[in-house]
């Protein structure tokens, strides 16, 4: 199962590449790369498709190979309300879940920050570190699931010499999670390895 995801993350990452559709890997996957190995039943992206871009942004999904199936009524409602629509990859089962850019200021923040790494031999572009453990800190106060707290300590504890400490306090504070945020650093994460 995690091939097949590493392998549906590079074939989609290099899609996106290759149309110019700018996006960020979230989620799971995000987690992943700065903090632990873990299953995932989906791959998260944000991307930014203005609404005059909807035909287009259609068109170039309607290219992917028959093992991927959309609605393009979800497409264009996703991106006429700034929510989600997914694509679902036949084979596999996997949904592949696309997040519209919002004009929220957290949103907007993380996304002018987001990184261009190097993962399984394609370039791509994800959430920064610290804008992955903010993400799923929100996560946690919005559905208090123990998942979303780990996923975000491990992070935390992995990355903790790199983080900027100052931007994750700022916005700690500004998303009102700080008394989480100051709990990461306590949180055992052995037993969750």
């Amino acid at each position: 199962m995690e091939t097949d995801q590493q392998d549906l993350l590079v074939s989609i990452t290099s899609f996106l590449n290759q149309n110019h559709i700018p996006y960020m890997v979230t989620g799971a996957w995000s987690v992943i790369y700065y903090g632990r190995p873990r299953a995932s039943h989906d791959i998260d992206f944000v991307v930014e498709v203005k609404r005059k871009e909807t035909g287009k942004l259609i068109s170039k999904l309607k290219k992917l190979s028959g093992d991927f199936q959309f609605q393009e009524s979800a497409v264009k409602n996703a991106i006429a309300n700034k929510g989600m629509f997914n694509v679902l990859h036949l084979p596999t089962y996997l949904k592949l879940d696309f997040w519209l850019l919002t004009s929220n200021s957290f949103d907007k923040s993380r996304f002018a920050r987001k990184v261009t790494v190097d993962v399984l031999g394609e370039k791509m572009v994800l959430s920064s570190a610290e804008d992955t453990i903010l993400q799923k800190l929100h996560w946690y106060q919005i559905s208090p699931m123990e998942k979303s707290l780990i996923d975000a300590a491990f992070v935390y504890q992995i990355q903790k010499k790199n983080l900027d400490l100052q931007y994750l306090s700022l916005w700690a504070k500004k998303l009102k999670v700080t008394r989480n945020l100051k709990k990461l650093d306590s949180i055992d994460l052995e037993q969750y390895i």
